[in-house]
């Protein structure tokens, strides 16, 4: 096996590193206990709920692509291809799917989750991103006829992405960690991103790979600019977290 085939199938297993190394750092660390809650308080502030989307997706990918692997290729892609959908959409390079998930995990959701301290509502953009990536694989399951074993990214769609955006919108309602309009633009701005991930299709259909190379940044941080757009738009006053 040569070295690019283990970068090939080894990057999902570096997200897995950098999802974990996240998640201990939020349950161990100390840095979000304050208050009078203590160790619950984590639960609540926005910018510990940034990082754990950050580490959410890195999961997710991992199941992704790191759990479904048949004969050397990522079952994703191949039935992606199977179905009919790749060559309807002008043949995405392979090179989309780390490039785009690489793009997002690794460096859009964390700094979404450096810049909540400052505003909340762009470093929890990345929610509605989730939102929509879980429904996308309730109905690609039921509309192609998959079950888990086919449809990579099921679980964590649905039993990690799902929880933790109803979470969220309940520590808003409880805290008031957002403005008033803060949670509809965070999560109005991920769903916008993730059709971004679909206009990406398109623009790989019409106008060709290298355009669709120049867009993915776009897409992985579409959340974090329409939001902080959004936040501009409406004059939102936001409440620094120190």
């Amino acid at each position: 096996m040569n070295t690019m085939n283990v970068l090939w199938l080894s990057w999902p297993m570096i997200g897995l590193g950098g999802g974990i190394t996240i998640l201990l750092y939020l349950l161990c660390s100390k840095s979000f206990s304050t208050g009078k809650d203590g160790y619950k308080a984590r639960f609540y502030n926005p910018v510990w709920l940034a990082w754990a989307i950050a580490a959410a997706y890195l999961l997710h990918v991992m199941e992704e692509y790191g759990c479904h692997i048949e004969n050397g290729q990522y079952v994703l892609i191949t039935t992606f291809q199977a179905k009919g959908l790749d060559a309807r959409f002008g043949g995405l390079p392979l090179a989309f799917f780390p490039y785009m998930n690489i793009g997002l995990t690794w460096v859009a959701l964390p700094i979404a989750a450096i810049i909540a301290k400052k505003n909340p509502v762009v470093g929890l953009s990345g929610i509605g991103f989730l939102l929509l990536n879980a429904m996308t694989h309730v109905g690609a399951g039921a509309a192609l006829g998959m079950n888990f074993s086919q449809n990579a990214g099921a679980v964590t769609g649905i039993f990690l992405f799902i929880p933790l955006f109803i979470w969220i919108v309940i520590a808003n309602k409880k805290t008031g960690m957002l403005p008033k309009k803060g949670l509809p633009i965070a999560v109005i701005s991920g769903v916008i991103g993730h059709l971004m991930l679909f206009l990406g299709y398109i623009i790989n259909m019409l106008a060709g790979h290298l355009a669709t190379y120049i867009f993915i940044p776009f897409v992985c941080f579409g959340p974090v600019i329409i939001s902080a757009l959004l936040c501009k738009a409406f004059k939102l006053k936001i409440k620094e977290n120190v």
